[in-house]
């Protein structure tokens, strides 16, 4: 089966001193580069490194930035060694619009006190926050995007979380603005809400947006093999949970338009497809619409966002939401239970694999609700425990920004509709949050996701330059 492009992040990592010392204090710079070392191998397999070494003067931080903006790097870690004056960093990164993270890591936990004899045994080991306030007053004065991440290199599990994590955030980056998002058909005709602008879009967030067709994806099925159909009824049969009445033959006709799609999504370097059909259905696009739900639902599953009614938006919050915690569908509010203060949250069509507690059921519907075609349904049951659910949406300017909301997903009856959906309680209480969720101007499409993501997608906002404002 054709396989579609990973995108790595580009990381710019450099490490700051003060030149000065070097002479001063021998063996400190040696000291330093060692520890450095120990902190780039934290990041190993997380991306294509650009690394800048040792930057202590204002010479070495042009070269460090040559080396960067060559590299067109998503992200700059910038380690704090010892104490550096802040024209080792800004000259560094003055024409990169990259979130610059400044690393406040020390080589040991703590100071061995008895053997701090020398101001050297303080500078070349437990100095690092001395010279971190410095950064930061120069970089927001800069206008610059920047975090934090304070920590030391002894099997420090915390640091180790948050550079994963931030290397995560630059991989989305990656990916929007070196992809693009197809979109197929138009969004739902009469949701104003979803209307982009286009050219907003790529210069804030980087996506290019791909108008496309669905023929486009039938004329991939003359290239699909026997091992693709193969494979992808593999997938199929391992993913979901489907009854008797599902002949193989259906089976099989599924994973060639799946099969068919990730060529699609290979040929074009997609990131997401954005897609809505309407009229009536026939020939070929009759039975890619018919086939539609699974195939995205296994789309999905790889790691490419697929919201329906053609909502873009949707799918950069699916995006955002599949890099950092790994799980990510379609969904929007759909009922109130005021006796129990809990919101329905959920949605009809494609899933993600990912949100489900158990097999995603696979059953065929003589009627796709609103939607024009016939075809197959699929259902996901999201876990019960924690949930984050985010919409990416538009202020009166036009430019972007995330809403963000943590709930519980609670045993109990669902909607016995076919679709997803799932009791979520939030702890501001059911009407607070339907009023304050709704009052930020969310589109009524957003994504849901497994866990608790708020803190990391407080540095999403720092990673991609938006806004998040938070319900509860």
């Amino acid at each position: 089966m054709v396989a579609i492009k990973q995108h790595t992040a580009r990381i710019g990592l450099m490490v700051v001193g003060l030149g000065n010392y070097w002479e001063q204090f021998p063996g400190m710079k040696e000291g330093i580069m060692d520890a450095h070392r120990r902190l780039g191998r934290l990041l190993e397999g997380q991306g294509e490194i650009a690394a800048a070494g040792l930057v202590d003067s204002v010479a070495a931080a042009r070269k460090a930035e040559e080396r960067f903006v060559k590299s067109q790097v998503d992200i700059v870690f910038c380690h704090l060694g010892t104490y550096a004056n802040s024209e080792t960093l800004l000259p560094a990164v003055a024409s990169l619009d990259v979130p610059i993270i400044l690393l406040n890591v020390q080589p040991v936990k703590a100071l061995d006190l008895t053997k701090v004899d020398t101001i050297a045994d303080w500078l070349g080991v437990g100095v690092t926050c001395a010279g971190l306030p410095e950064m930061p007053a120069v970089l927001l004065r800069s206008g610059k995007r920047f975090a934090t991440v304070t920590g030391h290199l002894e099997n420090d599990a915390i640091l180790d979380r948050r550079l994963l994590e931030w290397c995560s955030i630059a991989t989305l980056r990656r990916r929007l603005v070196s992809q693009s998002i197809a979109l197929l058909g138009r969004p739902y005709a009469g949701m104003l809400d979803l209307n982009v602008d286009e050219t907003r879009l790529q210069n804030q967030l980087g996506p290019y947006i791909h108008h496309l067709d669905w023929d486009d994806i039938i004329a991939e099925l003359a290239n699909v093999t026997d091992s693709d159909k193969e494979h992808g009824a593999a997938r199929i049969e391992s993913l979901f949970d489907f009854s008797a009445s599902v002949t193989q033959e259906e089976i099989d006709s599924i994973a060639v338009f799946y099969s068919a799609s990730r060529r699609f999504v290979s040929r074009y370097n997609l990131c997401a497809i954005a897609s809505h059909f309407e009229g009536e259905p026939s020939g070929k696009r009759g039975e890619l619409l018919a086939a539609l739900n699974p195939v995205l639902s296994l789309l999905m599953a790889d790691g490419i966002a697929c919201p329906v009614e053609g909502d873009i938006k949707a799918g950069i919050a699916m995006l955002i939401l599949k890099s950092i915690a790994g799980s990510a569908t379609l969904a929007e509010l759909y009922s109130m239970d005021f006796e129990d203060d809990i919101c329905f949250v959920g949605h009809s069509g494609a899933g993600d694999p990912a949100i489900s507690a158990r097999k995603p059921s696979l059953a065929v519907s003589e009627v796709f609700h609103g939607k024009s075609g016939k075809g197959y349904l699929t259902q996901f049951y999201p876990e019960t425990g924690p949930v984050t659910l985010v919409s990416v949406t538009q202020d009166e300017r036009g430019d972007y920004r995330m809403i963000a909301a943590e709930g519980v997903v609670e045993d109990g009856p669902t909607l016995r509709l076919g679709d997803t959906n799932c009791r979520v309680r939030f702890s501001c209480g059911l009407r607070d949050f339907v009023e304050q969720w709704s009052s930020y101007g969310p589109t009524h499409h957003g994504a849901l996701c497994i866990g608790s993501h708020l803190e990391t997608l407080g540095r999403v906002s720092v990673g991609l330059g938006i806004p998040l404002e938070t319900v509860c």
